[in-house]
């Protein structure tokens, strides 16, 4: 008879302590998903900010100094310190000039800006810093390069802002 009283007071224990378990993780439960909705309903609020708003922030971004903008230098001539004296200039304006060699001619007419990453805008924006017009940037995407843009130095860099620059 004793041995009944234990085993019955024995799964009374069991049970309870389960259910204490039970009851914990279900508390513990709750408790997440209070967390995450409450996460999500806070990312909601603050997407639904008012579009000017994001689109200033934006543009503050685009008017930062240059650095973001990855340039390739390469010399298309046949004189000798030109690719040096054009990075010395893009990176007075705030480019990250992270290449500089000759190209593999060297009777390029005219001086290309090469688009590599597909931002035209990037480009665009060396080529007027450079003084080259819209009509001499060339897309050609390669994003195994790494860089933004590749400036090819031709024949008319005497012309353009970098020599412009020296003779003022």
């Amino acid at each position: 008879m004793l041995s009944v009283f234990l085993f019955n007071f024995d799964s009374n224990l069991n049970k309870s302590i389960i259910n204490y378990i039970l009851n914990g993780a279900i508390l513990l439960f709750l408790i997440l998903v209070g967390y995450f909705s409450f996460s999500l309903i806070n990312n909601a609020v603050r997407s639904d900010r008012d579009p000017k708003e994001l689109s200033d922030t934006s543009a503050n971004l685009t008017n930062q100094p240059n650095l973001a903008i990855q340039v390739d230098v390469q010399n298309g001539t046949n004189q000798n310190g030109v690719a040096a004296k054009f990075t010395d200039y893009l990176r007075k304006n705030g480019m990250d000039v992270v290449e500089m060699g000759n190209y593999r001619s060297e009777g390029e007419d005219k001086t290309l800006v090469i688009d590599r990453s597909g931002d035209l805008s990037k480009a665009k924006r060396v080529a007027k810093t450079l003084g080259v017009g819209e009509r001499n940037i060339v897309q050609q995407v390669n994003s195994s390069m790494y860089l933004d843009v590749t400036v090819v130095i031709g024949k008319d860099f005497k012309d353009l802002n970098p020599y412009k620059e020296i003779r003022k």
